[in-house]
């Protein structure tokens, strides 16, 4: 399932669907409407389906546009293969779980 980002309440988004080598990724996914609420954007990770390196990948892009921003991104409910994988390339600190 092509992934989608979805609005939940301000400063708070649902990825959805598949974020794999499999799973093409639209350009506009991360949009210029996503705005941080009390200097931070969360996204929470619960709706994936299947996520790969391609997602680790996918933060990262996402980690950078929110600093120049200025706003800081925090995941939540990540699911433990995407746990597993932020562990092994030791960015815990960049992705670290929030509510």
């Amino acid at each position: 399932m092509t992934p989608r980002l979805v609005a939940r309440e301000p400063g708070r988004y649902r990825l959805e669907g598949a974020v794999d080598f499999a799973t093409p990724i639209p350009p506009a996914l991360w949009s210029p409407d996503i705005a941080p609420t009390n200097g931070r954007v969360t996204i929470d990770l619960g709706g994936l389906e299947h996520a790969d390196s391609v997602a680790l990948a996918l933060f990262i892009e996402w980690e950078r546009r929110a600093r120049e921003a200025g706003f800081r991104l925090v995941v939540a409910e990540t699911p433990q293969r995407l746990q597993a994988l932020i562990r092994v390339t030791g960015l815990e600190a960049l992705f670290a779980e929030g509510a």
